[in-house]
């Protein structure tokens, strides 16, 4: 095998020259040697030669919709074979390109590679980054999951900001009024074939500057075009290795829920425009433009115009606005982290996020619907019920980790419906938890419990005269909830017998009971026939106002922050959804 390659690299030889002319390129010396600072421009290289190269795979699978993005990225993420691996190669690179190219502008300012005659190098530098960024706004959008489209809304509104052509570039930007199938078009145009093709005849022009030129000011005759390609080389195999360690560890690259205009999803733009995110609370008004775009613009024209301010100042004046433009934009960047990792708010979003993005990601492995991703989670009874229960109720309720336990003035719903609940609803009504903080507080007494105002009352009685008949009582009211299929209540038959008996008796002077009951003419108490059923449960959420549930008086206008109906503001398969999810969760369920 050996044998036939030396032919057929001999016969090639022949032909071409290609070896002589190998040799002669690799003895060549190097213009001002070949320091390790070009190595570092090697890497940046490397990372666009992994992104080319990753780029046209993902392409392979990828469809530019939103119908259809999200789905195509989840398929190459979690079923096409390695292709998480791809992916995680392209994402990582795009990071690594970004960070490699700026520690690279960083050193050479510092290390004066901009002066004369290596200045349209420097630019050419310059360009490279601003294109990297670029790249990466645009991509980001691509998977079309909820971190790209917000970011993308972030960043559109900056730039709307800007004086006369703002709005306009901004729906340019977009294609429209939102970000839709026109602005995921023209972005995916812009990442695949207008960006790489400036990004590789920028590196190309710098190649041929630097090589005309030199890297540095040094005369280094002993350095050969050899020495530069190993170092080259080694410093890319060290790159592709560490996209690989951090893609294999991370398996692949993130990928959120799919994009949804009407979500809470905690916007915020791109990591390394986080320094623009922070500038924006500092600035208001019309000056948000001015602080977002005019101050890093005057940062970037400072880099651009070193090689004329290097002539005219000592060293040490001009590397110190270099130092602090850099110190600035990491501590600004670092400073907007540490505050969302402190914000109660923000911390409640991103957990939310990373809960749809984990549904939405086992949802689509059944498959996702020609409608789209978003369609096939609203579609899904358990995701869209907790995100309805939490728009529509939370704001009173709460639920397990939904609602605020110090805002909430209706009952927490966490173990509603089963009996212990129950239990310690008819114990004690007027507690926080149940109606102490709402409309009915007082309304209801306790089944066993003396009130204040009877202290001295030699008459009054309990309603129910043991522990034991106030959890028959309790344990029955369950079990009218319980539905086909599930698991029922535990409950014998004289347990139900007892608990029935009481609810026909005792609380029947308040409450209907299969439409009877209601001896005190109250029309405040709920029918108890069927409580917590889906039907009840249903019922309550569409109007509470009927007899179903809580009656006329449950919307008396008298009654500050009495439950609203939803029959009006909901659909009616909305109303169902949150109502199956709300009694699923209560009794320790979920949906299937």
């Amino acid at each position: 095998m050996a044998g036939r390659l030396t032919r057929a690299g001999g016969w090639l030889e022949e032909r071409t020259g290609w070896r002589a002319a190998m040799r002669a390129h690799l003895d060549s010396p190097v213009v001002g040697g070949a320091p390790w600072a070009a190595a570092m421009g090697a890497s940046v290289g490397t990372c666009f030669l992994v992104l080319a190269l990753t780029g046209l795979v993902l392409m392979t699978a990828y469809s530019p919709s939103p119908q259809t993005a999200w789905a195509s990225v989840h398929y190459v993420q979690y079923v096409q074979d390695r292709g998480w691996i791809v992916r995680g190669l392209h994402y990582w690179a795009a990071q690594a390109l970004l960070v490699l190219a700026v520690v690279h502008v960083a050193h050479g300012a510092l290390a004066r590679s901009y002066r004369r005659p290596r200045e349209v190098a420097w630019w050419l530098t310059l360009v490279v980054v601003a294109l990297a960024g670029a790249e990466g706004i645009t991509g980001g959008v691509l998977p079309w999951d909820e971190r790209g489209w917000w970011a993308r809304v972030v960043e559109g509104n900056v730039v709307g900001l800007a004086p006369g052509i703002g709005g306009w570039i901004q729906r340019m930007m977009q294609g429209g009024t939102e970000l839709g199938a026109l602005g995921l078009s023209r972005l995916y145009a812009l990442h695949v074939v207008v960006l790489p093709a400036l990004i590789l005849l920028a590196l190309r022009a710098r190649s041929t500057q630097l090589r005309r030129h030199g890297w540095s000011d040094a005369k280094d005759a002993t350095s050969r075009w050899g020495e530069h390609l190993a170092r080259a080389v080694g410093v890319g195999a060290l790159v592709v290795v560490g996209l690989f360690a951090v893609s294999g560890a991370l398996h692949g690259a993130p990928l959120e829920a799919p994009a949804d205009p009407l979500g809470d999803y905690p916007a915020r733009p791109e990591w390394y425009l986080m320094t623009l995110y922070e500038l924006r609370k500092v600035f208001h008004g019309a000056g948000e433009f001015f602080g977002t775009t005019l101050g890093p613009m005057a940062a970037g024209a400072y880099l651009a115009l070193l090689p004329w301010i290097d002539g005219k100042a000592r060293r040490a004046v001009v590397a110190t606005p270099v130092v602090l433009i850099f110190v600035a934009a990491v501590g600004l960047g670092m400073a907007a982290a540490h505050k969302d990792s402190r914000d109660p708010l923000y911390l409640k979003q991103r957990a939310n996020a990373d809960r749809r993005a984990a549904a939405a990601a086992k949802l689509a492995m059944e498959g996702v619907p020609p409608q789209g991703a978003l369609a096939m989670l609203h579609a899904d009874p358990e995701v869209h019920g907790r995100e309805l229960f939490e728009q529509h109720c939370a704001t009173c309720h709460r639920m397990q980790d939904l609602g605020d336990p110090k805002k909430a003035t209706a009952t927490d719903l966490t173990g509603w419906g089963q009996a212990k609940w129950i239990d310690a609803m008819i114990h004690e009504p007027d507690a926080d938890e149940r109606f102490g903080r709402g409309p009915y507080k007082g309304k209801m007494p306790s089944v066993d419990v003396r009130p204040a105002d009877k202290a001295s009352d030699a008459n009054w009685k309990p309603m129910i005269k043991s522990d034991a008949d106030r959890r028959a009582v309790a344990t029955f009211l369950a079990s009218l909830g319980d539905e086909a299929g599930e698991p029922p209540t535990a409950i014998d038959e004289a347990t139900r017998a007892t608990g029935e008996r009481i609810v026909n008796g005792a609380c029947s002077t308040c409450h209907l009971y299969k439409g009877d009951g209601d001896l005190d003419g109250s029309e405040e108490a709920p029918e108890l026939s069927g409580y917590g059923s889906i039907a009840w449960t249903r019922a309550q959420v569409a109007n509470p106002g009927t007899d179903e549930t809580y009656r006329k008086k449950a919307l008396d206008p008298g009654m500050k922050k009495h439950m609203p109906r939803f029959d009006q503001d909901l659909s009616p398969a909305d109303m169902d959804v949150v109502a199956r999810w709300t009694r699923a969760h209560g009794r320790g369920m979920t949906l299937p």
